[in-house]
């Protein structure tokens, strides 16, 4: 090359991306062939991990979003992969499907951490499926409740989405995330004990909590728009009020107790809009 000749972009790239393919598969050699004589039976297992710490590491080095994603996906994987069939644990088969998700999900998530050092703005979008996976994982690592799989995975996706839009200030996102907010504890509380429960009382429960997701919307609106959005209101209201007479016929006994502690639940939500207004979520 001349003097004073310039480099071409996608030239490098490719040569970043060479040098991290080949380093991963000598690591990859290099485990399956210490595999072949030691005969441990787990070393195999650690081909996903450290292709994926090779990748990762070679990415924040060149600076190359482009590895960091493989890289952390692979090494959240293999991760968790290693701890869910490891035989070094003695774990049940909930736990180790619990950990395969959390780990997965950390790999997710750090291609979110790594965004905002070799990015200038921070990516959400792996947010997304890591907030799935690691409430799944909690469900598997907590005592297991099938219905739990209702109610952590949709409310930790929506406080992905309505961080998102807060942050970027897209009411776009804030909509579904408040909406999801809603929809999990709705369907968990309601049906949570469904021989014991009264049916009537129990889509009552699910309908309010589905109004309280939509009283969200209206909350956040004025964040993003510095004003409030009213429509939410009419469908929100309209779930409420269904709810409540649902109850009312269901169990009349405890209505006003629902009632009012439903009405309670609304003004926690609004004092906490209110605290966070003051301190800063205007700006």
């Amino acid at each position: 090359m001349q003097s004073g000749e310039k480099l071409d972009p996608m030239m490098t790239t490719r040569h970043d991306y060479t040098w991290g393919v080949g380093a991963a598969l000598i690591a990859v050699g290099v485990i399956l062939l210490l595999d072949n004589y030691l005969k441990t039976g787990w070393l195999v297992q650690l081909i996903l991990p450290v292709s994926g710490f090779i990748f990762l590491s070679w990415g924040i080095v060149t600076r190359r979003f482009g590895l960091v994603i493989p890289g952390s996906i692979l090494a959240g994987l293999g991760v968790g992969g290693f701890l869910a069939m490891s035989r070094f644990f003695s774990f049940s088969t909930y736990t180790r499907v619990g950990l395969l998700l959390s780990a997965f999900a950390l790999g997710w998530v750090l291609i979110t951490i790594f965004s905002l050092l070799l990015k200038e703005r921070m990516a959400w979008w792996p947010l997304i499926p890591a907030s799935i996976l690691f409430s799944a994982g909690i469900c598997f690592l907590m005592p297991w409740q099938p219905l739990a799989l209702i109610l952590y995975p949709p409310v930790g996706l929506g406080l992905v989405f309505l961080a998102w839009g807060l942050a970027e200030r897209l009411i776009g996102l804030v909509i579904p995330g408040s909406l999801l907010l809603g929809i999990g504890p709705g369907v968990y509380f309601a049906w949570k004990e469904p021989f014991t429960g009264n049916g009537l009382t129990q889509t009552g429960v699910m309908l309010v909590c589905f109004a309280l997701g939509w009283v969200l919307i209206t909350l956040f609106s004025r964040v993003i728009i510095a004003r409030f959005i009213w429509w939410p209101l009419i469908p929100g209201g309209i779930l409420a009020m269904t709810g409540w007479g649902l109850y009312i016929g269901g169990s009349p006994q405890h209505a006003l107790s629902f009632i009012g502690n439903t009405t309670s639940v609304s003004l926690i939500l609004f004092g906490l809009y209110l605290l966070l207004w003051r301190t800063g979520l205007r700006k």
